[in-house]
């Protein structure tokens, strides 16, 4: 009769949990919090690595190269910061000769 009222007690503990859980939404945003965290980076690792993000980026730095030899010797410290600021996260080695050597100068 004993493990009866123990086996219910637990049903009823959980049933209250999963109760307390709707009621507050903590399960949720803990999940969001450690799962979702995880399921957002893997998909922004994953679209890092994509042709299209990486030819975008190329496409930008051609642009700016192209900018920074047509400036002027005043102009080209704001194309190089812009540069250093858009690159921050990308991994210049991605790029073809002169395009990773002109976003490596100017982020470092």
């Amino acid at each position: 009769m004993k493990t009866w009222k123990i086996v219910l007690l637990i049903f009823a503990a959980i049933v209250l949990l999963i109760g307390l859980d709707f009621g507050t939404g903590y399960l949720g945003v803990f999940k969001t919090k450690t799962v979702g965290k995880a399921k957002q980076n893997a998909q922004r690792e994953v679209f890092e690595q994509s042709q299209s993000y990486v030819e975008g980026k190329r496409q930008e730095a051609l642009k700016f190269y192209q900018e920074h030899k047509d400036a002027e010797p005043e102009n080209k410290k704001a194309i190089e910061l812009m540069v250093s600021h858009s690159f921050a996260n990308f991994d210049e080695q991605k790029l073809n000769e002169p395009l990773n050597t002109f976003v490596y100068n100017c982020k470092y």
